[in-house]
Formats: C-alpha cells, structure tokens, sequence
C-alpha cells in the first residue's frame, strides 16, 4: 500500500522561509547597533579621555611590574 503523494507548494514555503529569515536578521542587527550605542558609541565619563597621552598609557601598560624590595608574605612571618 502506498501513501498518497502531497503536492508540495516550494515556491510559497521558499518565500515565507526567505522573509523569515530576513526579519529576524534584521531585528538582530538592530539589537547589535542598540547594544554598541548603549555601550562603546561615547565615553561613559565626559572628558575621561582629554590629557591622555596614548604613548604614556601604551608605556604604561608594556612595562614590566616595578621590582618590590621585600615580599609581603615575608614580612607577615617575621
């Protein structure tokens, strides 16, 4: 015994498919810009980047650790 064939309406089900997928891409990228602009389109402090010299920060960053003269744990042995 064999199952009727379904005619298969592809044309309509690519089409919905295809909106489907636009839509919630597009509400996707929306969320992305909402959560870019909410967070990292300014400076959350006014002013927070002036007399910031970018070499000095990069230097600050690269440099080693300044070099303790005694070990905090060996004082608290003592």
């Amino acid at each position: 015994m064999q199952l009727p064939r379904l005619k298969r309406n592809t044309d309509g089900a690519r089409k919905t498919l295809r909106r489907e997928i636009t839509i919630a891409l597009a509400i996707k990228l929306m969320v992305l810009y909402g959560l870019w602009y909410a967070f990292f389109s300014h400076p959350s402090i006014h002013g927070m980047t002036e007399g910031m010299d970018p070499d000095r920060v990069a230097a600050a960053l690269i440099a080693p650790p300044p070099a303790n003269t005694t070990e905090p744990h060996e004082e608290k042995h003592k």
